[in-house]
């Protein structure tokens, strides 16, 4: 379970003051097991949620039951945020646990008019909030990236360089299994399969069990 004075939303305000401030905030607290839709597409979302434990995605289904993965979030990190400090506030994908969770809800509104008892915090919960949203729409825009190579090899290599550069060079982990990250990268399994399989084989990509290591071609 994350240290809620740690995250983001909570930035610039001391530890001491956060219980009275989720009090205000109408904050509770909900556990979610695995597969379980803890929001709904087409529904007003007027919360946001900060998840305290396990793994949260979004995912997007078509009319033949096809579906898309468009976020991923873990602990520490934000859910409807955006859809919920919208003026229509109408969720347009599906919020799912990946894995059993823990995630605490807040009054998306409150933050704006916020009560009495914010002691001053209120423009800083405000200035955090725009931080997070900006963050997303960065990480967004990093997912546009990979999602406009022409072909699964160049998504894939998009999303594994961009791990890569995340962990500094060094062996990372990826947090989906194959079948979440074709469907988050909108290509089928047993295409991405292959081109896993080919980049080891140029010997791009080392695998070593759940870690892998990207090289340059000039470095094989």
């Amino acid at each position: 379970m994350i240290d809620i004075s740690e995250n983001p939303l909570f930035a610039k305000i001391p530890s001491e003051e956060i219980p009275a401030l989720l009090k205000c905030l109408g904050a509770e607290t909900r556990e979610y097991k695995k597969g379980k839709t803890l929001f709904r597409v087409d529904t007003e979302i007027t919360k946001l949620g900060i998840v305290l434990q396990g793994t949260v995605h979004t995912e997007s289904t078509n009319i033949l039951g096809d579906r898309s993965i468009i976020s991923i979030m873990r602990p520490g990190q934000l859910v409807c945020d955006a859809y919920s400090s919208t003026s229509g506030r109408i969720l347009l994908v599906d919020v799912v646990a990946q894995t059993d969770c823990t995630v605490l809800l807040i009054e998306t509104q409150r933050l704006f008019r916020p009560c009495g008892n914010l002691n001053g915090y209120g423009t800083q919960l405000s200035e955090n909030l725009i931080h997070v949203l900006a963050q997303k729409y960065v990480d967004l825009g990093c997912k546009v990236i990979h999602l406009s190579g022409r072909s699964t090899r160049r998504k894939l290599l998009s999303y594994l360089s961009e791990q890569f550069r995340f962990s500094g060079g060094k062996p990372f982990s990826i947090p989906f299994n194959q079948q979440e990250l074709a469907d988050y990268l909108f290509v089928e399994r047993s295409g991405l399969s292959t081109e896993f399989n080919r980049l080891r084989k140029e010997g791009i990509l080392q695998a070593c069990g759940s870690r892998y290591t990207l090289l340059h071609p000039e470095e094989n």
